[in-house]
């Protein structure tokens, strides 16, 4: 049992007071509610995420390999559009179609490989550096398929590119890339 000490003051608040106390606190509830509706993440259903830091560089890694997915395809039609070329038009544009491919796979390639990868990501960061590399190689060699219009050539960038196809396959069944 407590007992007051007279000598020591009492604290005394209005109901009034408390009242105004306890609708500030719920407007600054109902305020910060209403700001992290609109910046929290969402997945892919609309619900909001809670990210803790390496959570959140897991993610971004992922979301990051994903685009660089879509920017292999891309890359795959490019090379395969100048190993198709029929090599009786103009060499100009051609070696120009070509060597903005090669610009295009190798912008690719330093993209992966300059990007901050978090430790669990280190084994798909190497499958999908190969792979970008092997779509580097192929590309390389459809330009000097275009410069050098020799079958030899041709069926060596037709290889190439087929072996970057098959890595790109297996990247992308890769369960990490999968969206939760």
């Amino acid at each position: 049992m407590t007992v007051n000490n007279p000598s020591e003051p009492e604290i005394q608040i209005s109901e009034e007071k408390l009242q105004k106390l306890g609708w500030i606190l719920f407007g600054l509830a109902v305020f910060f509610t209403i700001i992290g509706a609109f910046v929290s993440p969402l997945d892919d259903q609309g619900k909001p995420v809670l990210l803790l830091p390496e959570v959140k560089a897991v993610e971004d890694y992922r979301k990051a390999a994903q685009s660089w997915i879509s920017e292999l395809n891309i890359l795959d039609g490019e090379i395969a559009h100048i190993i198709a070329a029929d090599q009786q038009g103009d060499l100009f544009s051609q070696s120009r179609s070509a060597q903005q491919t090669l610009q295009h796979a190798v912008e690719l390639a330093q993209q992966v490989d300059r990007t901050r990868v978090p430790p669990i990501g280190m084994g798909m960061h190497e499958q999908m550096l190969s792979t970008t590399m092997s779509y580097l190689e192929a590309a390389r060699s459809a330009l000097k398929w275009v410069s050098a219009p020799e079958q030899e050539n041709q069926d060596q960038a037709i290889q190439l590119l087929e072996d970057a196809r098959q890595m790109k396959s297996e990247l992308e069944k890769n369960k990490w890339l999968i969206s939760r």
